[in-house]
């Protein structure tokens, strides 16, 4: 995987994949720019087993842009880690609080991705006269936020 380039994802596609049973890891893909196409209608990760805690890992994926997972609305169990992916954007517009519960979203680690300033994390409807995305107040700024996955797809919640 490590000569994998963006064309090699193109032909794949999971639309019938809605629920993972156990847990999702993505761990040094190289070429995969986002999961939009790969998991189209993924809607819940159950997190029945953990991988260390955590139903959602995505970890060192070098050529990440985006998460995509637009028709993801829940996070049962597990907490999420999304570390290291040097060209991660749009980790500022989601909120983790409408996919889980409080104590799994304590211990949800985002570290290490490419800085909020270097990215154009827009959600639709901002800059145009489409309806814009749902908002919910950000914990660190104490101010309402647009949520989406990525600039076309609004995030739905749970």
């Amino acid at each position: 995987m490590f000569t994998s380039r963006s064309e090699d994802f193109r032909p794949l596609s999971f639309p019938r994949l809605v629920l993972i049973t156990e847990y999702l890891l993505l761990f040094r893909v190289y070429g995969l720019e986002s999961l939009r196409d790969l998991f189209p209608n993924l809607a819940v990760i159950r997190g029945a087993s953990l991988f260390f805690n955590y139903a959602l890992v995505i970890y060192e994926m070098p050529h990440l842009r985006e998460i995509g997972l637009a028709s993801l609305t829940h996070v049962l169990n597990g907490s999420v880690r999304v570390e290291r992916n040097q060209e991660l954007c749009h980790l500022s517009t989601i909120d983790w609080g409408l996919l889980q519960s409080p104590p799994a979203l304590e211990h949800n680690i985002i570290l290490h991705n490419k800085p909020v300033e270097e990215c154009a994390d827009i959600c639709p409807g901002i800059l145009d006269v489409e309806k814009p995305c749902a908002q919910t107040l950000d914990a660190l700024s104490g101010q309402m936020e647009y949520r989406c996955w990525t600039s076309g797809h609004c995030q739905r919640g749970g």
